[in-house]
């Protein structure tokens, strides 16, 4: 059944295939808890019990809440699937207590750091080097996620429109704008590539490797690590998701309405966007003192008449 499951989610959910791994590495970690405590164990004989107890043995070796919580998520939904297979009356999972989790704001990095890098760095002519440069300001510029950026190809660039067509999760597709700015530089990346790699179309991958191969996640964390590692004003983790909570974080930050942020993002519901809404102080103080009527009377009454 775990198997049946794992297709479940990968062909009929087309949840990612980081997703996958989380629940399949879940469900087999429950399975070998339970095997090494009781023996060779049916999932119908499964209790909340034993799972409570699992939950605390993961607690006692350090899991953080979070991560309890996610595995915790992983075997709920297998159950809920054994469920609906008919192998299962009732679902074992449905009403433990959740650990807490206290609220994590994402990190992000200061827009005058991120405009320095990209207005001062060197745009170099051989291909690791642009495409590199250009991962990361694609990246910032559209905010779209590192298995989007992979699944790229030059076809989904169309530059009259100033539009960039994303795949995202569960196959949808969502237009994301992109700048003038933005597009020369793809357009310049174009052509080192086919200097590079004669053979490849346009429906080949947008980025590749040396080799012309379509490139592995890690080659796009590498990038903009080694990238922006040793950048003035680039503290904290540097990876693509950092540079994606920093575009979300600048445009509500000057004024963008946050559902233009979630489209622009590919969030199925706005409470996904709404964890952005953490503006600086300065900025909050800013608007406060513009918007509220007190601040106002007095900036009346101080000007000359």
């Amino acid at each position: 059944m775990e198997e049946q499951f794992i297709q479940y989610l990968r062909y009929e959910k087309r949840y990612s295939e980081s997703t996958v791994n989380i629940y399949s590495g879940a469900i087999r970690q429950f399975m070998t808890t339970m095997e090494d405590a009781n023996g060779q164990q049916e999932w119908s004989d499964v209790t909340a019990s034993q799972i409570r107890s699992w939950m605390a043995d993961m607690s006692r070796h350090g899991h953080t809440p979070r991560t309890i919580v996610l595995k915790l998520t992983a075997l709920n939904r297998f159950f809920k699937f054994l469920m609906q297979q008919g192998y299962l009356k009732k679902n074992p999972a449905q009403h433990i207590q959740r650990p807490k989790i206290s609220k994590r704001l994402p990190t992000y990095f200061e827009n005058k750091a991120i405009n320095e890098f990209l207005n001062t760095c060197e745009k170099p002519d051989g291909y690791v080097g642009a495409r590199d440069i250009l991962i990361i300001e694609l990246l910032y510029v559209t905010g779209i996620r590192r298995a989007e950026l992979l699944g790229l190809h030059p076809c989904d660039i169309y530059a009259e429109e100033q539009v960039l067509r994303v795949t995202g999760k569960g196959d949808k597709q969502r237009e994301v704008p992109l700048t003038k700015g933005i597009i020369e530089h793809l357009n310049k990346y174009l052509t080192i590539r086919q200097a590079a790699f004669p053979s490849l179309s346009a429906t080949d991958r947008l980025f590749v490797s040396v080799k012309g191969k379509p490139l592995y996640p890690g080659a796009i964390n590498k990038a903009v690590y080694d990238r922006l590692a040793y950048q003035k004003g680039f503290t904290g983790r540097k990876t693509p998701h950092v540079l994606r909570h920093s575009l979300a974080t600048h445009l509500l930050n000057n004024g963008a309405d946050i559902m233009s942020i979630k489209e622009t993002l590919g969030h199925s519901s706005l409470a996904a966007t709404q964890v952005y809404a953490h503006v600086s102080l300065k900025n909050l103080q800013t608007v406060y003192q513009k918007a509220h009527p007190r601040y106002r009377i007095k900036e009346d009454e101080n000007k000359p008449a």
